[in-house]
């Protein structure tokens, strides 16, 4: 059984209908903006509405525009648009956007489901050109003569030899598709998020040898229900990761900040200074 599976993502029927999308549309450039907008949820199927900064131009802008084939202009005045309406969130690592709708619009299927809506379709089309929906009885009455009576019961089994075909084929990608359903559920199952115990966090942070509290760390989302955004968190270990940028980016501002504060403090006085030491 093929292992390839697409994706797709429903638009919604009254997207052109939502005010957020009717404003941006309304501004000049409306349209290349919405398609941008598109493109980047077109981008984000297979990682569940995320988009990543890998780091290889100088910023997601011009990364994200560079992937997409758009102006980084656009690109940008776009996600300012989609941050302020609430469209897109920027996670706490500065560094990965989220599109906030659409994980529930993403839909995929394997090459088997695929499989089978082709054959249907293929057998729909076999079916009117033999007349698969012709009654039995039709042909019977078929008996003119016995020239026309043995055509007519050929014809007859060659239809039930067909349609006794058609089924057994039909039977064997149903079993797929229930063993891929089975898989699927299975897999769902495994994915199941559980929160971590302290104990967990507290040896995943010796581990990478980072300075997160795992006792703030495990009271900050267990208020917020373990949710990302709108979103159930999916690996606890990710989120220490960004607490673990997040604190490191925070110290070296601190550091800066209190370099900054002492050399804005009262100049000292060389002159008096001068002074005292030939005194001594």
């Amino acid at each position: 059984m093929s292992g390839k599976r697409y994706y797709w993502f429903r638009l919604k029927e009254d997207f052109f209908q939502d005010k957020r999308i009717k404003r941006i549309r309304q501004m000049a450039g409306g349209d290349t903006y919405t398609i941008i907008f598109l493109k980047m949820q077109l981008k984000a199927l297979r990682t569940d509405g995320y988009l990543y900064f890998d780091n290889v131009l100088d910023d997601f802008v011009e990364e994200l525009a560079l992937d997409i084939d758009e102006s980084p202009d656009n690109v940008r005045f776009t996600i300012e648009y989609l941050l302020r309406v609430g469209l897109l969130e920027i996670c706490p690592d500065g560094k990965t956007y989220y599109l906030t709708e659409l994980e529930q619009l993403i839909g995929s299927e394997t090459a088997t489901a695929q499989r089978v809506r082709d054959y249907r379709a293929r057998r729909k089309q076999e079916a009117e050109a033999l007349q698969c929906n012709t009654d039995e009885t039709k042909l019977l009455q078929c008996n003119t003569d016995v020239t026309e009576t043995l055509q007519c019961n050929t014809d007859v089994t060659d239809v039930k030899r067909l349609c006794y075909a058609e089924k057994e084929i039909e039977k064997e990608i149903d079993i797929d598709i229930d063993k891929e359903k089975n898989i699927k559920r299975e897999s769902k199952k495994a994915k199941a998020f559980l929160p971590p115990t302290q104990e967990e966090v507290e040896a995943y942070c010796l581990e990478r040898q980072n300075n997160v509290d795992a006792q703030k760390f495990i009271d900050f989302y267990e208020a917020k229900g373990w949710m990302i955004g709108k979103n159930k968190m999916k690996d606890w270990k990710a989120a220490v990761r960004t607490w673990e940028r997040d604190d490191g980016e925070r110290g070296s501002r601190q550091t800066n900040n209190s370099f900054n504060n002492c050399m804005r403090s009262k100049p000292v006085n060389f002159i008096k200074l001068e002074e005292q030491l030939l005194e001594n």
